[in-house]
Formats: structure tokens, C-alpha cells, sequence
């Protein structure tokens, strides 16, 4: 039976087999609110991933905790026409998040190597917007990083708010083998949904250098209660529940044999499809959810066909982000948008393929193949069809023109 790949294939550590800590958490009555095993996931994802520095959040998901982490950062600057800077190629809860914050988002375009937000572009908007701008909401574009530097130079220069869309992060790591994002002085936001490399059922994580500013996020999860129960703060319910935080203990007990696994395949795909334009790195180690390549411009009008005939090989493919922001109708109503022409290629030629935990390096060479095959196949097609039109028959001639006028004659 010929093995099947599907694009993702969730694997979050099992809750069948944690029935001790499940009725430990019934013994105690606590579900909820801050409860210890949360507290103690928080605390060990500290220490694991970010080197101590700083703290950790965990939040019911990641688009809220994005909605929480811009509010704070926007320091009241919200409504009004006040706006976000928020990359077209991106998800689409990027985008919501600004908006349920009160902000409108500024859609603007991406590096074409990076596929990371175009630096140069959010420098030009905040020169154009000024004190309009309340936030700028990059984000780390397929588990890879971006220049946190950068974005510190930013939030001075032009005293903006900064919230890192880090949601296919976690896992990714810098050069001293820090999780990507540790110790920023703003807000890094990750998700722990059931299809990302740090697999749970779903949640998020968001850290911060600044102990400060997640305390404030903190009582923000937590109806806005900075002590008592009394709002001081907006604030939402976005906690994440002690059974999750179970999953989420288990899965960061896993995390680096994971991540290095995805990485070695993600390798291998480079090796295999020379041809194919993948994502310049900017990091020690990306945290690899799926493979995305660039299909040549000339294939990109049969990209359809092409994950069809994969999926008739039992190879599951999709378009990670096709169509961007700027092309979904409810942001085209609900944001301004500036010209995108690298996230109008991306979009048109992006192609998603498998990166899933119990596959290996042959499980790769098979893809590729199939792939190549396809691409090839639908060449040919496209090909035939072309010398398969009849040829075209000269009905009408023009003689003359210009001052003196035209004469027609049919034929």
C-alpha cells in the first residue's frame, strides 16, 4: 500500500496517558486561573527556552494573546484612526488581533528573500503616519526570525508600540540556543495549537524581557484584576486551563528533539529541489511546521493542478499564505492597504508541502519526486494545449494608415 503524506499531521503529547496529573488536578480543585501546573509550565519554559530572562504567559491562544499584547503596547492610543503596521503576508489573525484592539491595520509588503516584513516599507509609514501609528506587528514569518534590533530602533525613534507575531516560533532558536525572541523588551507572542511545531490541543505563550510588562499582560488575561477583583487594566479572560497546561508541559519536555528533526528535513527538501526558491534563513534553527517553496513564475498559473496530482499520490500540499491579507475581502474593507508586489508573487507562487514528525529523509526524496514529476506533468499539458490551437486564419487586411487614413479589405 503506497504510503500517504498528509500536509500536517498533529501530534500533541496524549492526555489518555496522563491519568495521574488529570486526577491530580480533580484532587485539587484548581482548573483554571493561574492554577500550578500552568505556573510551573510558565516558569520551565523560562528557564528552558529564554535563559531565564524575563517571563513567560500562557494564554488560551495565541490570537488573543496577540489582542491583549497589542492593547498594552498601543498605551491607550486606540480608536480614532489610530493604526497598525501589519504585514500583507501573514494570517489572517495577525490582522484581526489589531482590529478587536481598536486599531486599524496599515497591510504593506514583504522582503522578497526573507519573506519577513519589508523594514525599509514600516520605517517609510512611520515617517508618513507619524503619531497615527500606535503599533507595529511584524511577524516572524514561518518560524523564522527577524531583526528584534531593529524593532527596538523603531519603538525609540519613533516612540511606537512593538508586538511580535511569533505564532510558528517556538522551538526556532538564535545563536546561543536561546528560543527566538528571548529577553525582547516587548511582547513575542507564540502558538501552542494542535497544528504547530510545539503541538498541544491549543494555547499560546507570550514572553517578554520586561518581568513588567508581562505582569500586565497578566492581569489583562484575568478580566484586567491587578489585585482584588477590581478592573484596572482592559482586560479579557485568556487563561489557559491546567489540563492544557499539561500538554504544554509535556510538549516543552520534547521540543528540541522535534525541532531538530523538522530541521533535518527541511534540509533535505533544499538538497532535493535545488531548483526551487525556498526562504533565506535568519536564524540558527527555523521552526519547521511545513516546507514552502517558491514554484517557478511560469507554473504558478497550474499550482491547482499541481496539489491535485500530488493528492492523487497521497501527498497533501496547500498555499501558506495564498491569498494574503491584502486580497481577503474583509481586510480589504477594514484596512488601508499599500502596494504589496513581492506579497502578490509570494501569494501567487507559494507552495506548502509535509513536515511531520514521524517522517524521515527518503519520505522526503519521495515528495520531491512526485513533485517534480508533477510540475513536469502539467508542463506538458499546458504545453500541448498551446500547439493544440488551431492555427490562426488572416480574415482582415489593413493598407495604409496614418494622415491619410486607413483602407480595409477582407479576405
Amino acid at each position: 500500500m503506497k504510503k500517504s503524506y498528509p500536509l500536517i499531521a498533529p501530534n500533541p503529547p496524549r492526555l489518555s496517558g496522563m491519568a495521574d496529573a488529570l486526577a491530580a488536578i480533580e484532587a485539587r480543585g484548581v482548573y483554571s486561573n493561574g492554577g500550578p501546573v500552568v505556573r510551573d509550565f510558565e516558569a520551565a519554559a523560562t528557564r528552558q527556552l529564554f535563559d531565564g530572562q524575563g517571563d513567560c504567559l500562557a494564554v488560551a491562544n495565541a490570537t488573543i494573546g496577540l489582542m491583549i499584547a497589542i492593547r498594552q503596547a498601543a498605551r491607550g492610543r486606540v480608536g480614532g484612526g489610530q493604526l497598525a503596521l501589519v504585514p500583507a503576508f501573514t494570517f489572517a489573525a495577525t490582522a484581526h488581533a489589531a482590529i478587536w484592539a481598536g486599531l486599524t491595520p496599515v497591510l504593506y509588503d514583504a522582503d522578497p528573500e526573507s519573506w519577513a516584513p519589508d523594514m525599509a516599507a514600516e520605517e517609510e509609514l512611520l515617517r508618513r503616519f507619524g503619531d497615527r501609528v500606535s503599533v507595529v506587528i511584524p511577524y516572524a514569518t514561518f518560524g523564522n526570525a527577524i531583526d528584534l534590533a531593529h524593532y527596538e530602533r523603531l519603538a525609540g525613534k519613533y516612540d511606537v508600540g512593538v508586538v511580535v507575531d511569533a505564532a510558528a516560533s517556538l522551538g526556532a532558536t538564535d545563536g546561543d540556543s536561546r528560543n527566538f525572541g528571548a529577553g525582547a523588551p516587548f511582547a513575542i507572542v507564540y502558538s501552542m495549537h494542535a497544528t504547530k511545531t510545539f503541538a498541544t490541543a491549543e494555547g499560546g505563550l507570550i514572553h517578554s524581557g520586561d518581568p513588567h510588562l508581562v505582569a500586565d499582560l497578566r492581569a489583562m488575561s484575568n478580566f484586567g484584576f491587578e489585585s482584588g477583583r477590581s478592573a484596572t487594566l482592559a482586560g479579557t479572560n485568556a487563561k489557559l486551563p491546567e489540563a492544557l497546561g499539561l500538554l504544554a508541559s509535556a510538549k516543552l519536555n520534547g521540543i528540541e528533539e522535534v525541532c531538530a528533526h523538522r530541521a533535518r528535513l527541511d534540509t533535505a527538501y533544499r538538497a532535493f529541489l535545488p531548483g526551487l526558491q525556498f526562504q533565506r534563513q535568519d536564524i540558527a534553527r527555523q521552526a519547521v511546521q511545513f516546507a514552502s517553496v517558491l514554484l517557478p513564475a511560469e507554473a504558478a498559473a497550474y499550482r491547482d493542478n499541481i496539489i491535485a496530482a500530488l493528492a492523487q499520490d497521497g501527498i497533501g500540499a496547500g498555499h501558506y499564505f495564498s491569498p494574503h491579507l491584502g486580497q481577503q475581502p474583509w481586510f480589504r474593507q477594514n484596512c488601508l492597504i499599500e502596494p504589496v508586489p513581492v506579497a502578490d508573487d509570494l501569494a501567487a507562487r507559494i507552495l506548502s508541502l509535509p513536515v511531520t514528525d514521524n517522517m524521515d529523509e527518503d519520505d522526503i526524496s519521495t515528495i520531491c519526486e512526485r513533485l517534480t514529476m508533477a510540475v513536469a506533468g502539467q508542463a506538458k499539458r499546458v504545453a500541448h494545449a498551446i500547439t493544440a490551437q488551431p492555427a490562426q486564419v488572416l480574415t482582415t487586411v489593413m493598407i495604409g494608415g496614418g494622415p491619410a487614413g486607413v483602407v480595409g479589405g477582407t479576405g
